[in-house]
C-alpha cells in the first residue's frame, strides 16, 4: 500500500511539473527559485481535527537550487516539485508529498506524508517577508481571483 501511495504521489507530482501555467513566486537570498502550479490551485477537502471550520488549499510548487546552494550540495537536487496543504488564515502550510530531481531528471528522493490526520500544529507558520509566505500569498491571492 505504502508503494502505491508513493506511486500516486510521484505521478501526481509529475504531472503538476509538465504544466503549462507557471508563476515564478520567489526566490531566494541562496539563489533557490520557487514556482506555483496556478492550473493545480485548488480547495482542499482536507479536514484538521482542530480547524473543522478551517479552509485549506493545495498547491504545487517547483522549486529550483543553484549549484553552490546549501540544499543542492546536501540532498543532491537540482530541483523538486512539492504539493503544499496551505492555510490562508494563519499564513502556515502542511508538506503533503515531494519529489527531489538530481542530474537528467532523474527521481532521487520521494516522500508522501502519511498521516490519515492532521492538527494545526502540524502545520508551519510563515514569517513575513520570507519565501514561504510569498509562496502563500500568491497563492491565496490567486484562489480568491479565480474562485
Amino acid at each position: 500500500m505504502k508503494r502505491l501511495s508513493m506511486l500516486l504521489a510521484g505521478s501526481a507530482l509529475a504531472m503538476s511539473a509538465s504544466a503549462v501555467d507557471w508563476l515564478d513566486a520567489s526566490e531566494s537570498e541562496s539563489g533557490s527559485s520557487f514556482s506555483l502550479d496556478l492550473d493545480s490551485i485548488e480547495s482542499s477537502d482536507i479536514k484538521v481535527l482542530d480547524d473543522y471550520k478551517g479552509k485549506y488549499i493545495s498547491v504545487f510548487i517547483n522549486g529550483t537550487y543553484p549549484a553552490a546552494n546549501k540544499y543542492r550540495k546536501e540532498h543532491g537536487a537540482y530541483y523538486d516539485n512539492q504539493q503544499l496543504l496551505i492555510s490562508c488564515k494563519n499564513a502556515s502550510y502542511y508538506r503533503r508529498a515531494y519529489v527531489n530531481y538530481g542530474p537528467n531528471n532523474k527521481a532521487i528522493k520521494s516522500w508522501q506524508s502519511e498521516k490519515p490526520i492532521l492538527t494545526s500544529t502540524d502545520f508551519k507558520l510563515t514569517s513575513p517577508k520570507t519565501v514561504g509566505r510569498t509562496i502563500i500569498e500568491q497563492t491565496c491571492s490567486y484562489y480568491k481571483q479565480v474562485k
